[in-house]
């Protein structure tokens, strides 16, 4: 394990220790998961020995919980899943299967919300935060952590090699499934474990 990778001699010794068989963990900080590799291969890395060493990339935002004693629960409306659903969206834009058919990609994404997120009424309930005294006033008690994990798939490890842009690698990771750090926020907001001021305060895309 490695306290945190901010040098050329660090990331080489780490990556070579991964290549010999070993499992390497190591913080980093960048924005994202995707900007972790251009930083690392800005220090000097091979792209083809790092493209190899890598196994995927965890980034993280935390943001407060809504409290559960005083959180007052309300159904969405309409403006406010679309709202949620053009932000959601944002990002997948740059993947393929957005740019087809846009119209066609936001029904099954709002399917699937419902399907998971809805109750048996096909109606998805939010959460505001109010404040009560067990979280001092605040309406948040607790932190709830937003995630982003960039598996080192072969397209991934391809681009890398090929000195991918950030953006490029960011499509690529998004057609493989990847969620992002708002998406993931936002998912914990239609669970009613935090609410969508706090995921934009955390979350700088």
């Amino acid at each position: 394990m490695v306290g945190e990778m901010r040098d050329k001699e660090t990331v080489s010794t780490g990556i070579e220790a991964s290549l010999t068989g070993h499992l390497v963990f190591a913080t980093l900080h960048t924005n994202s998961a995707p900007e972790s590799i251009s930083r690392l291969l800005d220090m000097g890395m091979d792209p083809f020995n790092f493209a190899d060493a890598l196994l995927g990339i965890l980034a993280q935002r935390l943001a407060k919980r809504l409290c559960k004693d005083c959180k007052k629960p309300h159904i969405a409306t309409a403006e406010e899943i679309k709202a949620l659903l053009a932000e959601y969206a944002v990002e997948l834009m740059t993947t393929e299967t957005w740019k087809k058919d846009p119209n066609a990609a936001y029904k099954v994404l709002y399917a699937e919300w419902i399907k998971l997120f809805g109750d048996d009424k096909g109606q998805i309930t939010l959460y505001e935060h109010v404040g009560c005294d067990k979280c001092s006033g605040t309406g948040y008690r607790g932190r709830v952590g937003l995630h982003e994990l960039l598996i080192g798939s072969d397209p991934i490890k391809k681009g890398i090699q090929g000195h991918a842009r950030v953006a490029e690698l960011f499509a690529i990771a998004l057609e493989e499934g990847m969620r992002t750090l708002k998406q993931d926020g936002i998912e914990k907001v239609l669970l009613g474990i935090t609410d969508i001021h706090q995921v934009r305060s955390v979350c700088i895309k």
